[in-house]
């Protein structure tokens, strides 16, 4: 998985092309620890929970482990940095043993999950930025590789279970395939201190949040999935939030919050981020969201409503009980893209 240099035609935003009814501005997609556990609400394929951070430790049974810290925040990143502080050597290596082991095991199940659907409701213009470790957005990307240049590109902004680097080739990809070129990759970190995320550190960390940063100073259309951007991520927020301030486009783009969490709440949350509120949305789950009543259209689709007066007819994507079923409704979308032109109405069977 060779990651590209984000490409933009233009700095107007958004980027239309009227002649073939193609916006090239990306959609973005943020995805959080919520999300993975929307992905797989009863576990994943043997049964095995998606933790947040607000159960991390219970779940990964880390209690033991952290006791001999005295310390009494339930928070695991500001636990991790406290192991730190206190040199706590011992902690740390056991921590990351115990996480390692814990995300290695899971697996995706064989129906369609929400990832299926999230990536397949975007193009290969669009990208996904990940701050999760565990490995279902990879697994699911990989059983849709074979339909070619047609995928968004992913980005791993903590870093992954199943993301490597090669410094020397500049290539990343995932462990799971084996060897690339004939070499192994370095597996990426996982672990950061809360008080000082230093994410120029490290050089594949470094590139994964530049290259973020980029699409997300370009985007027509930003999408936060299941990411609260807790209090304790100080860091993280802060580069988002200036990644987005140097988007050109951000008085008529638009941002959707899928969260359970109470609207107000999401809003005073990402209240920084929203320039106007009649242009930032909250779902409460990803089938409500524009991606799925506009797949691979978003951007298009927003685009024409809001500067073309012209909108354009839904086409939801259906709920699919075999990966089969949902290539086969997906196709018809794919085929039109290779065409060169778009249309604002397309029948689906």
């Amino acid at each position: 998985m060779k990651q590209q240099k984000p490409r933009f035609t233009s700095l107007q935003m958004p980027n239309l092309d009227i002649k073939t009814n193609h916006n090239h501005s990306p959609h973005v997609v943020i995805l959080g620890a919520g999300a993975s556990r929307a992905c797989c609400p009863d576990g994943d394929k043997f049964h095995q929970k998606l933790p947040l951070m607000n159960d991390f430790i219970e779940t990964l049974n880390l209690k033991n482990i952290i006791k001999e810290l005295n310390f009494s925040e339930n928070n695991f990143e500001l636990i991790y940095s406290e192991a730190i502080k206190q040199n706590r050597n011992d902690i740390i290596q056991n921590l990351n043993a115990e996480i390692g082991s814990y995300f290695s095991k899971i697996q995706i199940s064989k129906s369609p999950t929400l990832y299926d659907y999230l990536i397949l409701s975007l193009r290969q213009k669009d990208a996904i930025i990940t701050f999760n470790w565990d490995p279902l957005l990879v697994q699911a990307y990989k059983r849709w590789r074979h339909l070619g240049k047609v995928l968004p590109q992913l980005f791993f902004l903590h870093g992954n279970i199943d993301v490597g680097y090669d410094l020397k080739q500049k290539s990343v990809g995932f462990l799971s395939d084996g060897p690339y070129n004939g070499h192994y990759m370095e597996p990426s970190p996982l672990l950061f201190p809360v008080d000082n995320k230093d994410y120029n550190a490290n050089p594949f960390i470094s590139e994964q949040w530049r290259a973020s940063q980029e699409f997300i100073s370009k985007c027509y259309f930003l999408t936060i999935f299941g990411y609260s951007a807790p209090i304790s991520d100080v860091e993280a927020k802060s580069l988002l939030l200036s990644a987005w301030k140097q988007n050109a486009g951000k008085w008529i783009a638009h941002i959707a919050l899928i969260d359970l969490k109470d609207p107000k709440e999401i809003m005073n949350s990402w209240s920084n981020f929203i320039q106007d509120e009649s242009f930032f949305g909250v779902n409460s789950d990803l089938s409500t969201s524009a991606l799925m009543s506009h797949p691979r259209r978003s951007c298009e689709s927003l685009a024409w409503a809001n500067l073309q007066q012209d909108p354009w007819g839904e086409r939801p994507m259906p709920k699919f009980y075999s990966l089969k079923e949902l290539e086969e409704w997906v196709a018809p979308l794919i085929d039109e893209e290779q065409s060169g032109v778009l249309k604002k109405t397309l029948k689906i069977f």
